[in-house]
């Protein structure tokens, strides 16, 4: 991404090499693609290209956001709960749908006092 910020290779070659880590498990490198993208996304904030940057990072992140789900599994650790905050506030941010519609239902459970978030999902939610 550092080379593409610096001119030196195209953003569409970075965005081709994003692309490949959709399967990864990993928060660290989940956490680098986020900030890339969000810089990427900021800097087409007021371009044509802004709608297309958003559906790219719902591709992108939809998988990861679909695996992981919204609420923890047995066994997993605190790095999984990171990762799913992270996932589910890029999806949001990006405007995938199914993502708010269970942010808000999460949200009105929370101010109805019908279930209280965890604090993993508060900041996404």
């Amino acid at each position: 991404f550092l080379q593409a910020r610096a001119g030196i290779i195209s953003t569409v070659e970075v965005l081709k090499v994003m692309e490949a880590f959709v399967n990864e498990p990993n928060y660290t490198v989940w956490s680098d693609l986020s900030c890339n993208l969000g810089i990427l996304s900021t800097l087409l904030s007021h371009t044509d290209f802004y709608e297309e940057i958003q559906v790219f990072i719902k591709d992108v992140f939809s998988p990861i956001g679909e695996r992981l789900g919204w609420d923890p599994k047995p066994g997993e650790g605190h790095l999984d709960a990171l990762l799913r905050g992270l996932v589910l506030g890029k999806l949001g941010k990006a405007g995938h749908k199914a993502t708010l519609e269970e942010a808000r239902r999460r949200f009105k459970d929370h101010v109805e006092g019908k279930h209280i978030l965890s604090a993993d999902l508060r900041s996404p939610v």
